[in-house]
Order: C-alpha cells, then sequence, then structure tokens
C-alpha cells in the first residue's frame, strides 16, 4: 500500500529573535501574559503541518488550541489570535474575507520547503504577493538517467554550461568553484578574499545562480542531512549562490553534526560584525566535505 503524501511540512524555521521582537513583546502585553508564546506556537504547528501554508480559524481549530494548552481558556485564545491578525502576524484580509490564518512569510516559507515536490502551489484564493522559488530546468544529469550511455557525451558536444553534480569529482569541482579550495584563514573577515579565488581566472567560469544550488540532490547514502534547513539559512544570510555552492558541498550537502551548523548561531549574534557570512562558514568546512 503506497504511503499517503503529507500535504504540510515536518519542520519549519523561527528566527532566534523571535521571543524578543517588539511585535511579540506588544502580544504578550495586550493579549494575556505568557500564553500568547504557547497559543501562537500552536498555531504555527498547525498551519505549517496541516494544510502547509494556511489553517482555517473555525471552531474545531479554537477547541483543539484550547485542549493542547493548559490553563488557557477560550475567550483568552480567541483574543490572541484577533490580536495576531490586528497586529500583522496574519494577514488581515485573508482572515476577514475566508477566516484563515496565513502571510506572505508563511506562503514564502512553504513554497521553498516543497521546492522539489511535484506539485506544490497555492491555491489561488488565498494567494498573497509571493513568488515561487525557481523551479530547475531539465538538466544534463535528468537525461542521463534516461540515457546514461550517451547523455554525457552530447552535453560535452554541445558546450553545455549547466553544472553536472552527479558525476563531476571534488577536483572538478574545485575548477569550477574555486572557494571548494579557499583557505581557512582567509575568510570571514571585511577586508579579505580566498586567495583561490583573487589567483585564480577560472572563478568567473560560471555565474552560479539560485536555480542552480536548488538542482542539488544529496547522495543516497543513509546520512542523516538537512539540506532545506543549510539553504534556508544561507538564504537568510544573503549567502551568494557560488559560496552556497561550496557550502553544500564541503557539508556532505547539510549533513547532520558538520561544523558549519555551529557557524548560524555567530552570525545571529555578530549583529553584521561578520561582513561575508559565506566565507566565515566556509572557513569552518575545513578541507574536508
Amino acid at each position: 500500500m503506497s504511503r499517503i503524501k503529507r500535504k504540510g511540512l515536518d519542520y519549519f524555521p523561527m528566527n532566534t529573535d523571535f521571543l524578543q521582537s517588539r511585535l511579540l513583546r506588544r502580544l504578550v502585553k495586550h493579549g494575556g501574559g505568557d500564553s500568547v508564546v504557547a497559543v501562537l506556537l500552536q498555531t504555527f504547528c498547525a498551519v505549517y503541518g496541516g494544510e502547509g501554508y494556511y489553517v482555517v480559524a473555525d471552531e474545531l481549530f479554537y477547541e483543539d488550541l484550547v485542549d493542547q494548552l493548559h490553563d488557557v481558556r477560550s475567550d483568552d485564545v480567541r483574543r490572541i489570535i484577533r490580536l495576531a491578525v490586528e497586529y500583522g502576524l496574519f494577514d488581515a484580509d485573508m482572515f476577514g474575507r475566508y477566516n484563515i490564518l496565513t502571510s506572505a512569510d508563511i506562503q514564502r516559507q512553504y513554497l521553498f520547503s516543497t521546492r522539489r515536490r511535484a506539485n506544490s502551489s497555492i491555491d489561488e484564493r488565498y494567494r498573497l504577493q509571493v513568488s515561487e522559488p525557481e523551479q530547475p530546468e531539465a538538466d544534463a544529469a535528468d537525461i542521463a538517467a534516461e540515457q546514461p550511455e550517451s547523455a554525457a557525451d552530447k552535453a560535452e558536444k554541445a558546450g553545455s554550461t549547466c553544472p553536472r553534480y552527479t558525476k563531476h569529482s571534488i577536483a572538478q569541482q574545485s575548477i569550477a568553484n574555486p572557494l571548494l579550495d579557499s583557505s581557512p584563514e582567509s575568510v570571514g573577515t571585511a577586508d579579505t578574499a580566498p586567495k583561490a579565488v583573487e589567483d585564480n581566472p577560472l572563478s568567473v567560469r560560471h555565474e552560479w545562480t539560485q536555480a542552480d544550488v536548488a538542482r542539488l540532490q544529496p547522495p543516497a547514502d543513509g546520512l542523516k542531512r538537512n539540506l532545506d534547513g543549510l539553504l534556508y539559512n544561507l538564504m537568510q544570510f544573503r549567502v551568494p549562490p557560488a559560496e552556497q555552492y561550496a557550502i553544500v558541498l564541503k557539508s556532505n550537502f547539510g549533513v547532520i553534526g558538520h561544523p558549519v551548523w555551529k557557524g548560524f548561531e555567530p552570525l545571529r549574534t555578530s549583529h553584521g560584525k561578520i561582513r561575508q557570512p559565506g566565507r566565515y562558514l566556509l572557513s569552518l568546512c575545513g578541507g574536508g566535505r
């Protein structure tokens, strides 16, 4: 029996300063104290874990929230949700017209997290001004899956510039992206750049895009990874696609426990003092993948 595919997400990210944000402080002040945090967390879980980008705020929704929370009355839950809509945490128009809780940020996160799914779309009635992530076009690797005996030769003869992630060795990737050979001692500061990038004219051999990075697929070797979470964090810190690509490879596609994960907290707490976050993260990757 085939497994029923889940509509929503298995997890969702949250900014580390959420509890200190001005919006939450206002909600706590006017919405009923510490219970505000619990109500909002349960609401986000209902949004992302259900349809993935919205939840219908009907009687059953409020009853479920009250059942999951201790010492919180139904009236308190409704007041907190109304204030969250009023303060802009959820879209007021969608709440008024369709009685649903959603927002542009929620929909943007949903589209990003489900970009590799065959069917990932938002109901046109509920769609806010959110652009869908660019979907990767079929490349030589896709063709090779159907015609493994000749696809590589065809791509080479055609002079294709599309990156071939599944065939290249580490040495070949280093030629196309010199950041893979950058030294930890020369990255992460405001006025320095990896020597390999400065000296190697092939550093501009390919103009990496976010779509290129989105094509990356982790190997099926059984290791625990969080590639989606890694890419989300890299995009949050505005790491250029070329550096994203290098970080993905050197972290073994976001394998859990890799040193690169320890770099995000210093980036968040540095308040912009680490002016080249991509190169800082590369310095944590060392020489291995």
